[in-house]
């Protein structure tokens, strides 16, 4: 008599999760949504932003120093607000039915494009500057600096991952299958900065070779520009060069990855519908 295979963990998680989602689908929405947060919110800090766990469990403070408080309110802002509006946003959307497919994917698009994001890209600044404590005019200024840039970048990324997601995933899944998409981008960040992090620990070495080289062949690099340089000195200066260039653009490309994180960067990926 043969035995049936019982279903592995993940098929028996997801089947919990589809039961929940059937039957609370908003309550289920929220978990979902407060998790993704933490878990984007994780991968931002710890992985792009390169902050430390163990200093702030030693109690430092700075901005190399993890911070869970920012966590907890990216979490509290994903479930309790963000979660419940996205759910009837998308509910109602789904409503939509015209002539055609295609109308119907462009209109939906559109109302996503043109309604929503500019809501969410407002609301999360707005929400998250409160809950900081900020005043009213700090939450205004903070969000009219942002707000058409980060709304430009969030449609260039979820504008065809909506033209998926409307056209191909069920509505119940459509918010999961979004703040996946962007947890996927701060995971692909958080590799991008690591291997960043390596090119840039070779080019301060390069550097520091260089500058023991141009010392090696009797030339100060405060002095190049006054002195009748030899061949293996214009070598050596132009290597300097290069290797002063190299750590700059490493620099370059670590500050825009962790521009690309933080409260606002995490928010992007993962409040849209």
């Amino acid at each position: 008599m043969t035995s049936i295979p019982r279903p592995n963990l993940f098929s028996r998680v997801w089947t919990f999760y589809t039961t929940s989602l059937r039957e609370k689908p908003l309550r289920t929405k929220m978990v979902q949504s407060g998790v993704l947060y933490i878990s984007a919110d994780l991968v931002a800090q710890l992985g792009i932003e390169g902050k430390s766990i163990r200093r702030s469990m030693e109690g430092e403070q700075g901005e190399e120093v993890y911070d869970p408080i920012r966590t907890a309110r990216l979490s509290i802002y994903g479930s309790t607000v963000f979660a419940p509006l996205a759910h009837y946003w998308l509910n109602n959307v789904e409503r939509i039915a015209l002539s055609s497919k295609l109308k119907t994917l462009v209109a939906k698009l559109s109302l996503d494009i043109c309604l929503w994001s500019p809501f969410v890209t407002f609301m999360f600044p707005t929400c998250l500057g409160l809950l900081e404590g900020k005043s009213v005019d700090e939450v205004r200024r903070k969000v009219a600096h942002g707000w058409f840039p980060t709304w430009q970048k969030a449609v260039c990324v979820f504008g065809p991952t909506q033209i998926i997601n409307f056209s191909l995933v069920p509505t119940q899944h459509r918010l999961l299958t979004v703040q996946s998409v962007g947890l996927c981008w701060n995971i692909f960040l958080s590799w991008q900065n690591n291997r960043n992090n390596k090119l840039l620990a070779a080019a301060q070495e390069h550097l520091l070779n260089a500058q023991e080289h141009m010392l090696d062949v009797g030339v100060r690099p405060e002095h190049v520009a006054e002195l009748e340089l030899t061949e293996e000195e214009v070598r050596s200066k132009r290597n300097l060069a290069l290797a002063e260039k190299e750590v700059e653009d490493a620099e370059k490309r670590r500050k825009g990855l962790k521009d690309q994180a933080g409260e606002m960067g995490v928010g992007v990926k993962m409040a849209w519908s």
